[in-house]
């Protein structure tokens, strides 16, 4: 079953997107002394324009799969999208960046090749501070993020069959969690940290947006009201300009639902057309953009190492730099429908196979 899509989402997948490349942008320029303004802010009151865009991501993927999966989830179908959906394209990826750099430009491989199963697991971002690897795309996100897949089968059962309990026992769990929080890795990249932003999202989905991708009625969700979305920017305007005394997971957890519910609000005031078609796409390309992004900044940016810009040089370089990545991310994601349709053939043929080994054993 294709569900429907919902422009609220897309709208949101493609603001964090840009967030979260304007960030790594704006970071460059600090790093390698490109005297210039930020594109919009780099840090806000609490935290980082990165900071809220990764957690509008959380969010989000919590509200997708509940929006997708919340009537029916056969655990066989869920986790054959989930594998399509993340490694073919991160495949091609790392392939192309691991040749560009290892192969044309010979760098060392100075750390262990069995490492680079890390690679072809998606976790060698993730597990780089343990294991230092040969991790070149996807930072820490993309490893948190495949567990957050693995894990939402569980939290489904839950929010379905015990909501109540569920949203209390996390709580409860969340602050001593926090409080004493025994792992080396970073709080706010494991995966466990996220599992609130996650619940929000899907939350709500299922109780609050009431959203049913099964449903023919394309207006199956029920709209936002005014003041939910006034009173989520007021309180994300908080977060904004005022410094608060609070561990920081509270702090992007306040920041990222407050921004996730306004601007599924003013989403809803702007749905033109071209707007809809737009997001569309960029939001289908969005996980190639994000993947490519952090080293093409790289690439893309050294020429200009220790240099001064203006105000409108440095936007203009932007306005380049993002159509660069976006028409490299937009790249990538065809090859990866190609690659996605080699491997449903593929998969096909061997269970027709089957099918055909079995029906020759049974006669």
């Amino acid at each position: 079953m294709k569900t429907k899509r919902i422009f609220s989402f897309d709208f949101i997948r493609v603001f964090a997107m840009v967030m979260i490349v304007v960030f790594h942008y704006n970071a460059y320029c600090i790093d390698r002394k490109i005297e210039t303004g930020s594109i919009l802010f780099l840090r806000y009151a609490n935290g980082t324009m990165g900071h809220i865009g990764v957690s509008l991501f959380f969010i989000l993927s919590g509200a997708s799969l509940m929006y997708a999966y919340a009537e029916k989830l056969e655990l066989k179908n869920y986790f054959k999208k989930r594998f399509l959906s993340i490694y073919p394209l991160y495949w091609i990826v790392y392939a192309a960046f691991f040749i560009h750099f290892y192969i044309i430009n010979r760098l060392p491989m100075v750390h262990s090749k069995i490492t680079l199963l890390l690679s072809v697991l998606g976790m060698d971002g993730y597990l780089n501070y343990l294991i230092p690897n040969y991790y070149l795309v996807g930072e820490w996100f993309v490893g948190c993020i495949i567990f957050i897949y693995l894990v939402f089968p569980l939290l489904r059962c839950l929010v379905l069959k015990r909501p109540a309990a569920t949203a209390l026992v996390t709580a409860l769990l969340y602050i001593p969690y926090l409080r004493f929080y025994p792992f080396r890795m970073e709080e706010q990249r494991f995966f466990l940290t996220r599992i609130p932003e996650v619940l929000f999202g899907m939350y709500f989905v299922y109780y609050i947006y009431k959203a049913d991708g099964s449903k023919k009625n394309t207006e199956s969700y029920n709209p936002l009201k005014w003041p939910l979305g006034l009173g989520a920017l007021a309180a994300f305007l908080v977060t904004m300009f005022v410094p608060l005394s609070l561990p920081m997971p509270y702090i992007i957890l306040w920041t990222g639902v407050s921004c996730f519910l306004f601007l599924t609000w003013f989403s809803q005031l702007i749905q033109w057309s071209w707007l809809t078609t737009l997001c569309k796409a960029m939001s289908a390309c969005s996980f190639s953009v994000f993947l490519v992004h952090h080293i093409l900044v790289g690439i893309f940016m050294a020429p200009y190492a220790g240099r001064a810009l203006s105000f409108q040089e440095n936007h203009e370089l932007f306005f380049q730099y993002f159509l660069f990545i976006s028409i490299t991310g937009i790249i990538f994601y065809r090859l990866s429908l190609i690659a996605n349709r080699i491997i449903d053939r593929f998969t096909y043929l061997l269970l027709e196979k089957y099918r055909t080994n079995q029906a020759e054993v049974s006669d």
